[in-house]
């Protein structure tokens, strides 16, 4: 399960295990979803529509399993419980965290609100106290590509591509939709996690979330995945670009505003360094076939014939 992983990124399990093993036996958060893997039909996906008049190019995708929620700070404390593994923010012994200011001069620097904080990692998302572990069903984040990569392999699973991931995020939306109708609703209201208000000074919390939301408190889409839109950053597979540095994320994520970003749907993208993890980016795995327990299982869109 674990060939193919890099050295570099295992060791044997550090003296902060009590952490990790108290963040696999919190309790449930107050958010309950469907657990395992949705299958997601072949079909074409008309990647980079955003919206009435601006039509995308039509990529047909083969059919594949994706997670239903995006991986979870408890999900990824079995993983390095089971392999040792330590992420680059931990190594590095810091990561980028967003920071609310009190004051903003203009909106050009980003360096107003991401902060470079110490002991940030995705044990301790704020680089502070024990709140931290009290946050098993959040999305993981202060993953690196690297970090995400190597879960998915011992998951045994890939991370999606840019088309894969756009596929399943429409779900039954094949046609033209007003980008802000995939985090809101008719009246307005959110439908994901975003930012509401004037990013990023004022938060009016219309989702019920300051920041990062527990999996699976908003509905599901048409192929049963939630989260999709908005809450963190999805990695991809995808190159952002020819640098060979750079891979795609997809999704927005809790700091998207209509005044900033503004990333809620499934046509937006943004270039990620591989090797930078921050407070707003996490994954979820695709796979060639459903889990074991979930063979035999009847779902919504049957999918190809189980491996013996």
């Amino acid at each position: 399960m674990l060939a193919g992983l890099s050295a570099g990124g295992f060791t044997t399990p550090d003296p902060a295990g009590a952490e990790v093993a108290a963040i696999r036996a919190a309790p449930p958060g107050a958010c309950k979803t469907r657990e395992g893997r949705a299958f997601i039909p072949a079909g074409e996906v008309s990647l980079g529509e955003d919206g009435p008049g601006r039509p995308g190019r039509a990529v047909t995708v083969a059919g594949f399993w994706l997670d239903r929620h995006e991986v979870t700070n408890r999900q990824f404390a079995a993983f390095v419980d089971a392999t040792g593994y330590v992420t680059q923010g931990e190594r590095d012994g810091a990561s980028a965290v967003f920071v609310q200011p009190e004051h903003l001069s203009g909106m050009d620097d980003a360096g107003q609100w991401w902060k470079l904080v110490r002991k940030a990692n995705w044990r301790r998302p704020h680089g502070g106290g024990a709140d931290d572990l009290a946050h098993a069903d959040e999305p993981v984040v202060h993953v690196a590509y690297a970090d995400a990569a190597a879960y998915a392999r011992w998951a045994g699973g890939r991370l999606p591509t840019e088309a894969e991931w756009e596929r399943a995020a429409r779900g039954d939306q094949l046609g033209p939709r007003a980008p802000q109708a995939w985090a809101y609703d008719d009246d307005g209201k959110p439908t994901a996690n975003t930012w509401q208000g004037d990013f990023p000074l004022a938060q009016s919390n219309e989702d019920h979330f300051t920041g990062l939301a527990p999996v699976g408190c908003f509905s599901p889409n048409a192929f049963g995945l939630v989260d999709m839109i908005g809450n963190v950053w999805e990695w991809t597979a995808s190159a952002a670009g020819t640098s060979g540095v750079e891979r795609l994320i997809k999704g927005g994520s809790f700091l998207c505003a209509f005044n900033y970003c503004a990333n809620f749907r499934p046509a937006a993208w943004q270039a990620q360094e591989e090797g930078i993890g921050t407070s707003h980016v996490g994954f979820r795995v695709a796979y060639e076939k459903p889990s074991l327990k979930e063979r035999g299982i009847s779902h919504p869109h049957p999918g190809p014939p189980a491996a013996a």
